[in-house]
């Protein structure tokens, strides 16, 4: 016989009235096994509770948060810290759940758990939490519980890193410290070690080379003058001149404090030609010398009309050789002081060149130093203002002043079920069960060689039909027909009996 294809719907129909005992055994397994699989079925509820994500309640400006991780990333985290072992096994023990199945394993009844758990995240930082239960009371008391680890984990996550990053500013500040403290001794004991040849010290000794330049220009010139009088001393010295005896007592008169304001007068007088042979008007040493030569006029002014009665002039050779002599040692024991002087000053002078010299050089090397040290304070420094961000912002979290979660919905108490919604099951049962009675009604049709109209064997042979003869129904036929529908009945009663235990043994655990 031809295929599918060859069928019109009048044989379509002809099959189906044909299979029809079949087509109702089918569709009778199936109804009842759906109408028995929503029967036995428990009822599944839902509770579920939302909460709103709040932001900082202080101003970022004020306080910087260093919670840096994102929301979502949080969200995961303590997600995966909620569904852990550890925390579903607590809740499973605590409230007793799946311990109808004494068999079951904690791991099981912790997988079920999980399963029935379900976290969704929404829009506008709210998330919704929703756990189901065959009893409503559980689904509620379940809800509660996750809720509120929800929120103690959120707390005590954010206080853990707050707290851990408060420790590793602290640990890192405590560590540039000692740093800074062990460059900060370098950069003292070079310091300590060249305090004299430093960058700020340089105006100190250019002033200090200065002063003593002066002192050296100023000495220079006073052991000039003092050379200079030496030499008019000693040609004085050899040169004849004339004393005073004394008339009344006959004493020769050796010195101008014994000789009298005369005497002086005329040595200063002497000395003075001498100097201004040499110097201007105004050289200290001619100044001087002419002070003392008024002060000398006016006492041979005071004393001459007494002098000259009583004092006689008369020449003997070089009377004053002792006090030149005197005067000259004077005068080369200060040549000598003004010479070392001058020679102390010198060393000073070349001290203060070699430090001068010696500060760029210092200045290079103080700056290699100093370097790391100003780039470890910077950071310190830095460090120091975040350590003391970080102490806020663990204070912030400890005082839940951060961003936190809040109940906006307390878990409610399910009214209804959730699952199963019993007429879909049976109006799938019913569907399914007419679709599969017709289909195997259809395929039984299709196996079924024998020959019924004429056409059929037209198909397969090329000889033309004369009569055809209608079934004759036989008392063999009716027992065998009989025999098969008790067998198809059986087999249906078989079927739904052990689809019955299948689904009292399956159904419950999907769901």
């Amino acid at each position: 016989m031809n295929g599918m294809a060859d069928f019109d719907i009048s044989r379509l129909l002809t099959s189906f009235y044909r299979r029809k005992i079949l087509i109702i055994c089918v569709w009778g397994v199936v109804l009842l096994l759906s109408a028995y699989t929503a029967a036995i079925l428990p009822n599944v509820y839902q509770s579920s509770s939302l909460i709103l994500i709040v932001p900082q309640r202080v101003p970022s400006s004020f306080v910087t948060s260093t919670i840096t991780t994102d929301l979502g990333e949080r969200m995961q985290s303590i997600i995966q810290e909620i569904l852990s072992r550890t925390q579903l096994a607590k809740i499973v023990h605590e409230f007793n759940l799946y311990h109808f199945n004494n068999a079951a394993s904690i791991e099981d009844r912790v997988e079920k758990l999980r399963k029935a758990i379900k976290v969704e995240l929404r829009r506008n930082n709210v998330f919704q939490l929703s756990y189901e239960s065959h009893d409503p009371a559980t689904a509620e008391k379940i809800v509660a519980r996750i809720g509120s680890l929800f929120i103690e984990q959120n707390i005590q996550i954010r206080e853990q890193q707050a707290v851990g990053t408060k420790s590793f500013m602290n640990a890192e500040a405590d560590r540039l410290r000692k740093e800074l403290e062990e460059q900060e001794s370098i950069v003292n004991r070079y310091k300590a070690a060249h305090r004299y040849e430093m960058p700020e010290q340089l105006d100190s000794n250019l002033r200090t080379l200065q002063q003593l330049r002066r002192e050296t220009e100023t000495s220079d010139l006073r052991l000039t003058a003092l050379q200079e009088r030496k030499g008019i001393l000693q040609r004085q010295s050899v040169e004849p001149d004339v004393a005073t005896i004394d008339p009344i007592g006959g004493t020769l008169l050796t010195s101008p404090e014994d000789a009298g304001p005369t005497l002086r007068l005329q040595m200063k007088k002497k000395e003075l030609e001498s100097l201004l042979q040499r110097y201007s008007n105004k050289h200290p040493d001619v100044l001087r010398l002419k002070r003392e030569i008024e002060v000398l006029e006016g006492e041979f002014r005071d004393t001459a009309p007494s002098k000259a009665s009583t004092g006689v002039a008369v020449p003997v050779a070089n009377p004053l050789k002792k006090v030149l002599n005197s005067q000259i040692a004077d005068i080369d024991a200060e040549i000598q002081t003004l010479r070392t002087q001058r020679e102390q000053i010198s060393s000073q002078i070349s001290m203060l060149q070699s430090r001068i010299d010696a500060t760029p050089i210092r200045a290079i090397e103080f700056s290699k130093i100093s370097r790391g040290y100003e780039i470890t304070l910077r950071k310190y420094q830095d460090l120091l203002g975040k350590t003391l961000e970080s102490e806020l912002s663990e204070n912030m979290e400890k005082n839940q002043k951060g961003e936190r979660f809040q109940l906006l919905d307390a878990a409610n108490f399910p009214t209804k079920p959730l699952r199963p919604n019993r007429p879909i099951i049976v109006l799938i049962g019913f569907l399914i069960g007419l679709g599969g009675g017709l289909g195997l009604a259809i395929l039984s049709d299709n196996w079924d060689t024998s020959f019924r109209k004429s056409d059929d064997i037209n198909a397969y042979v090329n000889v033309p039909v004369l009569a055809t003869i209608p079934a004759l129904m036989t008392r063999g036929s009716v027992i065998e027909q009989r025999r098969t529908q008790s067998v198809l009945v059986l087999a249906s009663l078989g079927a739904l009996v052990v689809g019955a235990v299948l689904v009292r043994i399956f159904a419950p655990m999907y769901f």
